[in-house]
């Protein structure tokens, strides 16, 4: 099989387990974002209003995503044997902070090494017992602990080393600084290198430096944004289900919910990230040249009314979002020219 073959192979695969978590992300999403806009940002907090449990319940909703990439993923590889491994793992994975890319790296990792095991012969007595014991055990215990103790080390030695970069940046140009954060928020939506930048720009707002605080928090709707703005620009580059994502997560981003453009990351990571990475960065860079900043945890839409240069702060955001869907959308179309 070519690379070219394996490649198209992998990205169907990515494909067939976005199919599947659609639906989990677009009910979650929803109450989520549903619970913000009713209930107000409190409800973060509790759950002790009716608001409060609808947040809770949509963010129950939102913490499954990985293992269900992971999941869903293996189980386009390997059928149904592929499936509980997948979960398990993808729940490894969540639990170390990989975000929803060390889901599919276990949804692939399962999925192949099910395959594989499929197809090793086994006694005729303990036939029936491979695919609902032998193989989800070994499958689950090889991926888990090759998770565990070869992806985790790494990743907590990049978390380390970029925290101590970005500090030693707090007093660069702001629309470097801006740019970097901006960019970062957007790389990998809600994983490590997401979660560096939020726990940077949270320490720069406790200790009153809105400039930082106020590029990590544009950066949690402003890839939402682009995407549902790609969608809007040239619909026959999506499909159905991928256009009712698009307008899930511009609710999801108005409320400050990033994992709306996961499906969409998932599906085409080669285009996709890229270009949310590219807008983002730009539109948290802009908005450092105008000096916008607000002294609020509110992110990128909710934060508006509050900003010090509101004119600034919405070009910022529009031109973000439109680099966003130009760039993804003409990805997307110089590679349907090619086939």
């Amino acid at each position: 099989m070519t690379e070219r073959k394996i490649g198209k192979e992998i990205v169907n695969h990515f494909q067939s387990g976005v199919s599947y978590i659609i639906p989990l992300v677009t009910a979650s999403g929803l109450l989520t974002s549903i619970a913000v806009i009713f209930g107000g940002t409190d409800v973060w907090d509790h759950t002790d209003t009716f608001w409060g449990v609808v947040r809770m319940i949509g963010q129950s909703g939102l913490g499954f995503i990985v293992p269900m990439i992971s999941a869903y993923i293996a189980y386009s590889v390997a059928d149904r044997p592929g499936l509980a491994p997948g979960f398990i793992t993808g729940l490894v994975a969540s639990s170390m902070g990989t975000g929803f890319l060390g889901g599919m790296i276990t949804g692939l990792a399962t999925g192949y090494f099910v395959q594989w095991l499929k197809k090793i012969p086994v006694h005729q007595s303990i036939q029936s017992l491979k695919s609902i014991i032998i193989i989800p055990f070994i499958a689950t215990a090889v991926v888990g602990v090759a998770m565990w103790y070869v992806v985790g080390p790494p990743i907590t030695a990049l978390t380390v080393a970029l925290t101590t970069w970005l500090n030693g940046m707090t007093g660069a140009n702001a629309v470097l600084l801006s740019a970097l954060l901006g960019a970062m928020m957007a790389v990998d939506m809600g994983g490590p290198i997401n979660k560096i930048a939020y726990a940077f720009g949270t320490a720069a707002f406790t200790s009153g430096s809105y400039i930082a605080s106020t590029a990590m928090l544009i950066g949690i709707g402003l890839p939402n944004f682009g995407m549902w703005l790609a969608t809007m620009l040239n619909k026959d580059l999506y499909s159905d289900a991928e256009r009712d994502n698009g307008k899930t997560a511009l609710v999801m981003g108005l409320v400050g919910i990033t994992e709306g453009t996961i499906p969409f990351a998932v599906a085409d990571p080669a285009r996709v990230i890229p270009s949310i990475v590219v807008g983002t960065a730009v539109g948290a860079g802009l908005n450092g040249f105008f000096g916008s900043t607000h002294p609020t945890m509110l992110s990128t839409f909710m934060a508006i009314p509050f900003t010090s240069n509101i004119i600034g702060y919405v070009i910022s955001v529009l031109v973000g979002g439109v680099v966003i869907a130009v760039m993804v959308n003409f990805l997307k179309s110089r590679d349907k020219k090619a086939k």
